[in-house]
This record gives C-alpha cells, sequence and structure tokens, in this order.
C-alpha cells in the first residue's frame, strides 16, 4: 500500500481569511452540521451556535439521562442517542423535538451501541446482540440487516464510531480497522486504520484526529496526508466544509 505522509495543505485553507473564531465554554463533545452550525454537547443539554459562534437555540430531556451521542450531519433531522436508556430522540433544525422518543428496546434493539443517520430519513445500528448492522427507514421498519458480523467475516468486533456517507456505511473498529458497507449492507472492504472514534467523510478523504495529529486518508489512493499542531494539543479535531473545529478544555476554536 502506498503510503504518503506529508503537510496537508487543505487543513491550511479558512472560510473567513485566516481570522480564528471561539466559543468560550466548557463542554463534553461536539458536532457541526452541513450548514456550519456547530452543536455543543454538555451531558444532557445541546446548544447550537451559527458559524458566528452565536447562540441559537438549547435542547434538553433530563428524563432520557446523558446523551451518548449524535449526528447532525442532517441538519433537518438531528439523531440524539441515549445509550443508557436505549432510546433515540429526533430533533428538527429549531432543535424542537419530532414526536416521541424511539424506544429501542421495544424493538429488540436495546443492546444498540452505535448509531448515525442514513439517506431519506433512515438510521443505522450496530447492535451488539447480533453483532449486526441494523437500518431502519423513515418508518422505523427494518429494511436491511447484516447477519452476524462476527460470523460473516471471522472476527471480533468493538465497534466505536459508525456513519454514512455518499452511499458507504464506515464502522471503526478498535482493532479491526475502518470497515466499509454498501447501503444494502454489504461488505465491501476494510481500511487499515484503527482506533478511530470519529472521524468525517468527504467524498474521496477519511479525516480523523490521532495523536495530536489531524490526517486525510484518501480512500482510492491509499495516501495520508497529516497537518500538525502546536501545544496545547486540542482535545478534539473535527473537519468540515474547509473549516477546522478544535476543542479544548473550555473552548472551542475554528478557523
Amino acid at each position: 500500500m502506498l503510503y504518503i505522509v506529508a503537510i496537508f495543505v487543505l487543513f491550511s485553507f479558512t472560510q473567513d481569511g485566516g481570522k480564528p473564531k471561539f466559543i468560550k465554554i466548557k463542554f463534553d463533545t461536539f458536532t457541526t452540521d452541513n450548514l456550519g452550525n456547530i452543536y455543543l454537547v454538555s451531558n444532557d443539554e445541546i446548544k447550537k451556535y451559527n458559524k458566528k459562534g452565536e447562540l441559537l437555540k438549547k435542547f434538553s430531556n433530563k428524563k432520557a439521562g446523558k446523551i451518548f451521542s449524535i449526528d447532525a450531519s442532517n441538519a433537518l433531522r438531528i439523531l440524539v442517542f441515549y445509550k443508557d436508556q436505549s432510546q433515540v430522540i429526533i430533533l428538527d433544525s429549531q432543535l424542537t423535538q419530532n414526536g416521541d422518543a424511539i424506544d429501542l428496546l421495544n424493538m429488540n434493539l436495546e443492546q444498540s451501541d452505535l448509531i448515525c443517520s442514513s439517506f431519506n430519513n433512515g438510521m443505522w445500528l450496530y447492535n451488539r446482540q447480533n453483532a449486526e448492522l441494523v437500518r431502519l427507514d423513515d418508518k422505523l421498519n427494518k429494511v436491511v440487516s447484516t447477519g452476524n458480523l462476527n460470523t460473516l467475516l471471522n472476527l471480533e468486533l468493538k465497534p466505536l464510531y459508525i456513519t454514512e456517507n455518499s452511499g458507504y456505511v464506515y464502522l471503526s473498529d478498535s482493532k479491526n480497522g475502518v470497515l466499509m458497507f454498501d447501503i444494502y449492507g454489504t461488505y465491501y472492504k476494510t481500511i487499515s486504520l484503527f482506533g478511530l472514534k470519529a472521524f468525517q467523510v468527504s467524498e474521496d478523504r477519511l479525516y480523523y484526529y490521532k495523536d495530536s495529529i489531524l490526517s486525510g486518508y484518501h480512500t482510492k489512493q491509499l495516501s495520508t496526508y497529516d497537518s500538525l499542531f502546536a501545544k496545547p494539543f486540542p482535545k478534539q479535531v473535527s473537519w468540515s466544509n474547509g473549516t477546522i473545529y478544535k476543542m479544548y478544555t473550555d473552548s472551542l476554536v475554528w478557523e
């Protein structure tokens, strides 16, 4: 496999003349949507900011407990996953809850460890009990089920992250790399990137932050480009629509 390490010039480009913006606040994690909005998560609360750093909306559901993950890849349909309660709540662009919480327990999917948005208002889940990927459509009907991936692929999976982009589902595993599937759940290939707890996919590139380095992996050319950070190193980094977002102990900075 061809492996190239270089300074990734793309990371140096910014959308606002290189002038950094920031939000001074403590939070647990964050994500962004395709419109440049930012979502900061703290325990059971989500705060939505625009790309200028102005607070737009808040959401909290204390009965559901702590938020495990949030998928805002579809800015009009945000998935909020409460793993401890086996529930998913769908929010609109105003952070208003759409309908009742989805109870995975009633769907025999209570051991789902990961979820993400899918095309046509669907969602993917990784179910630990059966070691399988499941896709639900917009009516919550099970339309895809891969079967036991441990058996089919002769692996012992311990997935860390899941996302869908451009007709493929990416499942990051602690030991086996990033597994790619098509939208029908058919295994495609494995990318040799290990232990990724989060990443972003844009066209043919997969962006991830690990060991204080933001890297872009080209899934077709099989090459990697690295961008180094100065101290203090960010706790979490995300690349989206030409913007780098850096999470520190008490702030979010982007440029």
